[in-house]
Protein backbone atom coordinates (compact mmCIF):
# COMPACT_ATOMS: atom_id res chain seq x y z
CA UNK A 1 0.00 0.00 0.00
CA UNK A 2 2.93 2.43 0.82
CA UNK A 3 4.51 1.57 -2.35
CA UNK A 4 1.29 1.95 -4.25
CA UNK A 5 0.80 5.07 -2.81
CA UNK A 6 4.55 6.46 -3.00
CA UNK A 7 4.41 6.01 -7.11
CA UNK A 8 0.76 7.77 -7.10
CA UNK A 9 2.77 11.15 -5.33
CA UNK A 10 5.56 10.44 -8.01
CA UNK A 11 3.37 10.35 -10.74
CA UNK A 12 0.85 13.00 -9.81
CA UNK A 13 3.94 15.39 -9.37
CA UNK A 14 5.15 14.68 -12.42
CA UNK A 15 2.10 16.00 -13.83
CA UNK A 16 2.33 19.02 -11.89
CA UNK A 17 5.69 19.92 -13.20
CA UNK A 18 4.72 19.47 -16.77
CA UNK A 19 1.91 21.38 -16.68
CA UNK A 20 3.53 23.97 -14.47
CA UNK A 21 6.70 23.74 -17.08
CA UNK A 22 4.18 24.13 -20.38
CA UNK A 23 4.07 27.86 -20.02
CA UNK A 24 7.63 28.33 -19.19
CA UNK A 25 8.58 26.15 -22.63
CA UNK A 26 6.20 28.58 -24.45
CA UNK A 27 7.79 31.78 -23.26
CA UNK A 28 11.21 29.99 -24.24
CA UNK A 29 10.43 29.47 -27.64
CA UNK A 30 8.60 32.21 -28.61
CA UNK A 31 9.94 34.92 -26.46
CA UNK A 32 13.35 34.27 -24.85
CA UNK A 33 15.38 32.13 -28.01
CA UNK A 34 14.33 34.46 -30.42
CA UNK A 35 14.91 37.57 -28.18
CA UNK A 36 18.26 35.99 -27.65
CA UNK A 37 18.93 35.68 -31.40
CA UNK A 38 17.97 38.88 -32.35
CA UNK A 39 20.51 40.74 -30.07
CA UNK A 40 23.30 38.52 -31.51
CA UNK A 41 21.99 39.21 -34.71
CA UNK A 42 22.46 43.27 -33.75
CA UNK A 43 25.93 42.32 -32.28
CA UNK A 44 26.85 41.06 -35.83
CA UNK A 45 26.20 37.68 -35.96
CA UNK A 46 24.09 37.03 -38.88
CA UNK A 47 22.28 33.36 -38.82
CA UNK A 48 22.91 31.57 -42.53
CA UNK A 49 19.78 29.96 -41.51
CA UNK A 50 17.64 32.45 -41.29
CA UNK A 51 16.36 34.12 -44.11
CA UNK A 52 14.41 37.55 -43.29
CA UNK A 53 17.92 38.67 -41.40
CA UNK A 54 20.72 36.86 -43.85
CA UNK A 55 18.80 38.13 -47.10
CA UNK A 56 19.09 41.90 -45.49
CA UNK A 57 20.89 45.16 -46.70
CA UNK A 58 24.05 46.57 -45.27
CA UNK A 59 24.87 43.40 -42.95
CA UNK A 60 27.47 44.17 -40.25
CA UNK A 61 28.81 40.39 -40.41
CA UNK A 62 31.37 40.13 -37.77
CA UNK A 63 32.98 36.71 -35.93
CA UNK A 64 33.17 38.31 -32.99
CA UNK A 65 30.38 40.20 -31.21
CA UNK A 66 30.64 43.98 -32.15
CA UNK A 67 28.61 46.97 -31.28
CA UNK A 68 29.08 48.56 -34.72
CA UNK A 69 25.43 48.17 -35.38
CA UNK A 70 25.16 50.39 -32.59
CA UNK A 71 27.57 52.39 -33.56
CA UNK A 72 26.25 53.79 -36.99
CA UNK A 73 22.62 54.50 -35.36
CA UNK A 74 24.00 56.56 -33.17
CA UNK A 75 25.98 58.41 -35.76
CA UNK A 76 23.42 59.08 -37.56
CA UNK A 77 21.50 62.35 -37.00
CA UNK A 78 18.04 60.78 -38.34
CA UNK A 79 18.07 58.42 -35.70
CA UNK A 80 19.14 61.09 -32.94
CA UNK A 81 15.68 63.26 -34.06
CA UNK A 82 13.83 59.74 -34.12
CA UNK A 83 15.30 58.77 -30.48
CA UNK A 84 14.20 62.48 -29.39
CA UNK A 85 10.91 62.12 -30.76
CA UNK A 86 10.33 58.81 -29.22
CA UNK A 87 11.22 60.09 -25.77
CA UNK A 88 9.41 63.23 -26.10
CA UNK A 89 6.28 61.68 -27.23
CA UNK A 90 6.02 59.12 -24.93
CA UNK A 91 6.81 61.39 -21.75
CA UNK A 92 4.20 63.81 -22.72
CA UNK A 93 1.61 61.41 -23.53
CA UNK A 94 2.10 59.63 -19.97
CA UNK A 95 2.20 62.95 -18.54
CA UNK A 96 -1.08 63.90 -20.18
CA UNK A 97 -3.03 60.69 -19.39
CA UNK A 98 -1.78 60.51 -15.81
CA UNK A 99 -2.85 64.21 -15.38
CA UNK A 100 -6.39 63.82 -17.27
CA UNK A 101 -7.15 60.10 -16.29
CA UNK A 102 -6.26 60.88 -12.22
CA UNK A 103 -8.44 64.32 -12.87
CA UNK A 104 -11.32 62.15 -13.75
CA UNK A 105 -10.90 59.48 -10.90
CA UNK A 106 -10.76 62.16 -9.08
CA UNK A 107 -13.93 63.72 -10.01
CA UNK A 108 -15.64 60.04 -9.98
CA UNK A 109 -14.52 59.23 -6.46
CA UNK A 110 -15.66 62.89 -4.70
CA UNK A 111 -18.69 63.07 -7.17
CA UNK A 112 -22.01 62.46 -5.80
CA UNK A 113 -24.45 63.77 -8.36
CA UNK A 114 -25.90 62.75 -11.88
CA UNK A 115 -23.01 64.19 -14.17
CA UNK A 116 -20.44 61.92 -11.74
CA UNK A 117 -22.35 58.84 -13.04
CA UNK A 118 -22.13 59.73 -16.30
CA UNK A 119 -18.71 60.86 -16.41
CA UNK A 120 -18.06 57.41 -14.82
CA UNK A 121 -19.41 55.46 -17.88
CA UNK A 122 -18.44 57.92 -20.56
CA UNK A 123 -14.80 57.81 -20.05
CA UNK A 124 -14.75 53.98 -20.85
CA UNK A 125 -15.83 55.00 -24.17
CA UNK A 126 -12.65 54.91 -26.07
CA UNK A 127 -12.22 51.25 -24.37
CA UNK A 128 -14.68 49.56 -27.50
CA UNK A 129 -13.49 51.71 -29.86
CA UNK A 130 -10.66 49.98 -32.06
CA UNK A 131 -7.49 52.78 -32.67
CA UNK A 132 -7.48 52.26 -36.06
CA UNK A 133 -10.82 53.95 -36.02
CA UNK A 134 -10.13 56.13 -33.49
CA UNK A 135 -7.23 57.43 -35.42
CA UNK A 136 -9.22 58.15 -38.53
CA UNK A 137 -11.58 60.05 -36.63
CA UNK A 138 -9.17 62.40 -34.82
CA UNK A 139 -7.85 63.03 -37.98
CA UNK A 140 -11.59 63.83 -39.09
CA UNK A 141 -12.16 66.14 -36.20
CA UNK A 142 -8.49 67.46 -36.14
CA UNK A 143 -6.73 67.76 -39.54
CA UNK A 144 -6.64 70.63 -41.73
CA UNK A 145 -10.14 70.86 -43.43
CA UNK A 146 -11.49 68.90 -40.68
CA UNK A 147 -14.58 70.01 -38.32
CA UNK A 148 -12.11 72.13 -36.11
CA UNK A 149 -10.81 74.39 -39.19
CA UNK A 150 -14.28 75.06 -40.36
CA UNK A 151 -14.97 75.71 -36.56
CA UNK A 152 -12.34 78.14 -36.27
CA UNK A 153 -12.68 79.88 -39.25
CA UNK A 154 -16.60 80.34 -38.76
CA UNK A 155 -15.05 82.29 -35.30
CA UNK A 156 -12.61 84.05 -37.32
CA UNK A 157 -9.84 82.53 -35.70
CA UNK A 158 -6.38 80.64 -37.43
CA UNK A 159 -6.33 77.09 -36.80
CA UNK A 160 -3.06 75.00 -36.95
CA UNK A 161 -3.70 71.19 -37.27
CA UNK A 162 -1.86 69.11 -34.81
CA UNK A 163 -2.77 65.99 -36.98
CA UNK A 164 0.37 64.88 -38.79
CA UNK A 165 2.99 66.44 -36.31
CA UNK A 166 4.01 65.27 -32.96
CA UNK A 167 1.37 67.00 -31.13
CA UNK A 168 -1.14 64.24 -33.20
CA UNK A 169 0.24 61.19 -31.66
CA UNK A 170 0.47 62.82 -27.95
CA UNK A 171 -3.48 63.48 -28.91
CA UNK A 172 -4.55 59.84 -29.78
CA UNK A 173 -2.26 58.12 -27.24
CA UNK A 174 -4.33 60.29 -24.42
CA UNK A 175 -7.84 59.45 -25.88
CA UNK A 176 -6.53 55.66 -26.07
CA UNK A 177 -5.01 55.46 -22.66
CA UNK A 178 -7.61 57.21 -20.46
CA UNK A 179 -9.97 54.05 -19.86
CA UNK A 180 -6.96 52.27 -18.84
CA UNK A 181 -5.91 54.39 -16.28
CA UNK A 182 -8.80 56.07 -15.11
CA UNK A 183 -10.06 52.14 -14.15
CA UNK A 184 -6.79 51.53 -11.97
CA UNK A 185 -6.87 55.10 -10.58
CA UNK A 186 -10.34 54.99 -9.64
CA UNK A 187 -10.03 51.23 -7.67
CA UNK A 188 -7.57 52.49 -5.75
CA UNK A 189 -9.38 55.74 -5.09
CA UNK A 190 -12.48 53.52 -3.86
CA UNK A 191 -10.22 51.61 -1.75
CA UNK A 192 -9.22 55.04 0.24
CA UNK A 193 -11.16 54.68 3.72
CA UNK A 194 -13.92 57.82 4.14
CA UNK A 195 -13.35 58.06 7.46
CA UNK A 196 -9.70 59.25 6.96
CA UNK A 197 -10.49 61.93 3.90
CA UNK A 198 -13.66 62.97 6.86
CA UNK A 199 -11.65 63.51 9.80
CA UNK A 200 -9.13 65.35 7.53
CA UNK A 201 -11.69 67.45 6.51
CA UNK A 202 -13.39 68.32 10.04
CA UNK A 203 -10.32 69.72 10.82
CA UNK A 204 -10.30 72.70 7.92
CA UNK A 205 -7.84 70.71 5.68
CA UNK A 206 -8.54 71.88 2.22
CA UNK A 207 -9.26 69.33 -0.85
CA UNK A 208 -5.61 70.35 -2.29
CA UNK A 209 -4.03 69.45 1.48
CA UNK A 210 -6.12 66.05 1.69
CA UNK A 211 -5.14 65.14 -1.70
CA UNK A 212 -1.20 65.90 -1.48
CA UNK A 213 -1.12 64.16 2.50
CA UNK A 214 -3.45 61.54 1.88
CA UNK A 215 -4.90 60.64 -1.25
CA UNK A 216 -1.92 60.87 -3.27
CA UNK A 217 0.22 58.86 -0.55
CA UNK A 218 -1.97 56.17 0.06
CA UNK A 219 -2.74 55.90 -4.08
CA UNK A 220 0.64 55.87 -5.04
CA UNK A 221 1.38 52.31 -6.42
CA UNK A 222 -1.82 52.83 -8.80
CA UNK A 223 -0.03 55.70 -9.99
CA UNK A 224 3.21 54.05 -10.83
CA UNK A 225 1.51 50.85 -12.04
CA UNK A 226 -0.13 53.29 -14.79
CA UNK A 227 3.10 55.61 -15.50
CA UNK A 228 5.47 52.09 -15.98
CA UNK A 229 2.78 50.67 -18.48
CA UNK A 230 1.51 53.68 -20.31
CA UNK A 231 5.57 54.52 -20.77
CA UNK A 232 5.65 51.09 -22.20
CA UNK A 233 2.93 50.74 -24.18
CA UNK A 234 3.31 54.09 -26.06
CA UNK A 235 6.91 53.67 -26.74
CA UNK A 236 6.11 50.33 -28.32
CA UNK A 237 2.89 51.33 -29.70
CA UNK A 238 2.43 51.49 -33.72
CA UNK A 239 -0.99 52.49 -34.91
CA UNK A 240 -1.31 55.65 -33.56
CA UNK A 241 2.66 57.25 -34.31
CA UNK A 242 2.11 55.50 -37.95
CA UNK A 243 -1.57 57.28 -38.83
CA UNK A 244 -1.38 60.74 -36.82
CA UNK A 245 2.92 60.99 -36.60
CA UNK A 246 4.77 62.88 -38.61
CA UNK A 247 6.48 61.67 -41.96
CA UNK A 248 9.88 62.60 -40.42
CA UNK A 249 11.43 62.10 -37.83
CA UNK A 250 9.01 59.03 -36.47
CA UNK A 251 9.19 57.51 -33.80
CA UNK A 252 10.93 54.26 -33.22
CA UNK A 253 8.34 51.58 -34.00
CA UNK A 254 7.51 53.00 -37.44
CA UNK A 255 10.99 53.65 -37.97
CA UNK A 256 12.18 49.84 -37.07
CA UNK A 257 8.43 49.01 -39.35
CA UNK A 258 10.30 51.03 -42.53
CA UNK A 259 14.01 49.92 -41.84
CA UNK A 260 12.38 46.59 -41.72
CA UNK A 261 9.81 46.41 -44.73
CA UNK A 262 10.92 49.00 -46.72
CA UNK A 263 14.44 49.10 -47.07
CA UNK A 264 15.55 45.63 -46.31
CA UNK A 265 17.59 46.44 -43.31
CA UNK A 266 16.54 44.20 -40.62
CA UNK A 267 19.57 44.76 -38.59
CA UNK A 268 19.20 48.33 -37.48
CA UNK A 269 15.59 47.86 -37.24
CA UNK A 270 16.44 45.05 -34.63
CA UNK A 271 19.13 47.13 -32.70
CA UNK A 272 16.19 49.90 -32.71
CA UNK A 273 14.09 47.31 -31.09
CA UNK A 274 16.70 45.97 -28.57
CA UNK A 275 16.92 49.83 -27.25
CA UNK A 276 13.30 50.08 -27.17
CA UNK A 277 13.60 47.31 -24.59
CA UNK A 278 16.07 48.72 -22.48
CA UNK A 279 14.47 52.23 -21.74
CA UNK A 280 11.31 49.92 -21.55
CA UNK A 281 13.46 48.16 -19.13
CA UNK A 282 14.32 51.34 -16.97
CA UNK A 283 10.55 52.46 -17.01
CA UNK A 284 10.30 48.82 -15.24
CA UNK A 285 12.95 49.22 -12.72
CA UNK A 286 11.58 52.81 -11.55
CA UNK A 287 8.57 51.11 -11.20
CA UNK A 288 9.66 48.47 -8.75
CA UNK A 289 11.75 50.58 -7.02
CA UNK A 290 9.20 52.50 -6.47
CA UNK A 291 6.61 50.02 -5.50
CA UNK A 292 9.17 48.77 -3.06
CA UNK A 293 10.19 51.72 -1.17
CA UNK A 294 6.41 52.69 -0.49
CA UNK A 295 5.08 49.24 0.85
CA UNK A 296 8.51 49.58 2.91
CA UNK A 297 6.90 52.82 3.95
CA UNK A 298 3.59 51.59 4.31
CA UNK A 299 5.28 48.53 6.88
Amino acid sequence: MGERQKKYNVGEAAIGLAMAMLPFVILLFLIVLPAIDSLLFSLGRVPANNVAFSTGQHLVNSKHLTLEVYKNLFSSKYFIQDLVLTLVVTVLSVAGIVIVSYSLALYVRFSRGVFGRMVRTLYLIPMFIPVVIASYALITFWVDHGLMMALFEHLGLGYTSPIYRASGIVIGQIWQGIPFAVLLLGSGLDGLAEEQIEAARDVGAKFFKVFLKIVLPLNLVPLLIVATFTFIGIIGSFTIPYLLGPNAPQMFSVEMNAHFVNYNQPQPAVAMAIITFLIAAVAGVLYVWGTAKSSGRNQ
